[in-house]
């Protein structure tokens, strides 16, 4: 494995994990700030999925070659099942994936711990599958999906940490947990690049599976109503827009321009 794939894993890690020092004083982040990083990353996510993830689908080894009805037909119903997916996980997460503060839902209270542990199971297999197809299998890093899951997972790590001062956990213990939904990402990526076979036709499939599953939060944090329309949010989504165009993806998509 590459040092670049190993910092690029301890960058989700450490962008996760790093917030479990607003624990020890009981601190907060201003939800105004919170509400900037939730839309920002919502729109790169956004963006990454058309400038470098689909084009990236599409590509095999002659990437001039006519993809067949057929495959087309497979990778766009592997991202409506990521889309399914999503809708399925936010049963459990409630929304936690789109920025969501918990502290203020009843149901949330209601259930107390149980509801915890339905939300980080949620998230769990959420930053799960994300993950997969981070790194392909010979070794290229699609930065447009590691730096929107970095930025995408800093309001869910900040959720988190409210929903563990909410229910009295100790440093160590929120830090634990906060390390488990960490490395689910890398977790993923590396069952993929381990535990699967490098077939273009099943990357290709992850890969929508993915691209579902962040057009359905990307378009839920957008389109929140608790995001109403203002110009500092149209200016944060065209530096996200913008952000996104320049962050490179894997080095085959642009070698044929």
């Amino acid at each position: 494995m590459s040092t670049t794939i190993i910092l690029s894993y301890a960058l989700i890690v450490v962008g996760i994990v790093v917030w479990a020092l607003l624990i020890p004083g009981r601190r907060h982040v201003s939800p105004r700030l919170m509400n900037y990083i939730n839309i920002f990353g919502g729109a790169f996510l956004f963006a990454s999925c058309f400038i470098n993830l689909v084009p990236h689908i599409f590509l095999g080894e002659d990437p001039y070659r006519f993809v067949t009805p057929n495959l087309h037909f497979k990778i766009a119903a592997a991202v409506m099942v990521g889309f399914l997916i999503q809708l399925l996980l936010e049963q459990l997460t409630h929304g936690a994936e789109h920025g969501h503060d918990h502290q203020s839902d009843e149901t949330a209270n209601d259930n107390g711990r149980p509801a915890l542990v339905a939300l980080l199971v949620g998230l769990c297999i959420h930053a799960f599958l994300e993950g997969m197809p981070m790194v392909d299998p010979d070794g290229d890093i699609h930065q447009g999906l590691l730096y929107g899951i970095v930025l995408h997972n800093i309001p869910i790590a900040l959720v988190l940490v409210g929903l563990f001062m909410g229910q009295g956990y100790g440093f160590w213990r929120s830090f634990g947990l906060l390390l488990l939904f960490a490395v689910m990402t890398p977790l993923g990526s590396l069952c993929n690049l381990y535990l699967l076979p490098e077939n273009e036709m099943l990357q290709s499939l992850i890969m929508g599976v993915v691209v579902g599953i962040l057009l359905h939060v990307s378009v839920n944090i957008l389109f929140d109503h608790h995001n109403a329309f203002s110009w500092g949010k149209l200016l944060l989504i065209l530096a996200a827009f913008v952000a996104a165009y320049f962050t490179p993806g894997c080095p085959e998509i642009y070698s044929t321009f």
